[in-house]
């Protein structure tokens, strides 16, 4: 029987440090995955929530929802392209600021609602 030396302290250090990375690269990996896993679901979510909404808006345009709908759309739909997609909001250039509503609790904020920018709930 052939006996293998063993391992002097350098190499033996050496070859858990491989192991370590090649853990450390296999848990990234696991935890990117995971990641876009999450992510997935929430675009799903928001496509379904979205569809809905919609619909519901499209069946019911004189109810309260769909003005509030309405409402949200065209002060929150800020980019031509985009609002390009809802052919019942006026054109970008019919747009008027409006007026600041004052603060419920329930409105959203309209910081950072600079061109590019969605609106972010009211904390």
């Amino acid at each position: 029987m052939l006996l293998m030396p063993r391992l002097s302290t350098k190499d033996r250090a050496e070859l858990l440090r491989r192991k370590r990375d090649q853990l450390d690269a296999q848990l990234k990996a696991l935890e990117a995955r995971s990641k876009q896993a999450e992510r997935k679901a929430d675009t799903r979510r928001k496509v379904i929530a979205g569809a809905l909404a919609l619909e519901h808006f499209e069946k019911n345009r004189d109810s309260k929802f769909g003005r509030v709908m309405l409402r949200l759309l065209d002060e929150y739909v800020v980019r031509p392209h985009d609002r390009a997609l809802f052919p019942d909001l006026p054109g970008p250039e019919t747009v008027e600021p409006q007026k600041e509503p004052a603060d419920t609790g329930t409105e959203f904020s309209r910081a950072g609602r600079e061109a590019g920018s969605s609106p972010s709930p009211a904390p």
